[in-house]
């Protein structure tokens, strides 16, 4: 695992990428079970960010490494759908993730 890691939704994923975070796309609870425990595995440092939906699919298991306290450590944020359920775009995403905006020319 690279200094951050995400494990998320695809166009969650897909911003970070574009900031040069590595990521693990994930649409059910046993995919981010099995990519969150490869995550987990490691332990030579670094941050590992988990969106809130994968937060809620893995409750127990986030608990349980929150008290280790050990690297990689745990991050959450917030997907594209943001905290109000609104979908946020890719260009807003990849402004929070590395601080460049992306203007469409019309």
């Amino acid at each position: 695992m690279s200094a951050y890691h995400i494990i998320g939704d695809q166009d969650t994923v897909l911003g970070y990428r574009f900031a040069g975070v590595t990521g693990t796309v994930v649409s059910n609870p046993e995919q981010a079970r099995k990519a969150f425990a490869e995550a987990t595995r490691e332990t030579r440092g670094g941050i590992l960010l988990i969106t809130e939906a994968v937060e809620d699919m893995l409750e127990e298991q986030v608990a349980e490494y929150r008290l280790k306290a050990r690297p990689p450590y745990l991050t959450v944020v917030e997907d594209i759908w943001g905290k109000r359920g609104k979908r946020r775009s890719l260009q807003d995403l990849i402004y929070e993730a590395v601080g460049i905006r992306i203007v469409e020319e019309k």
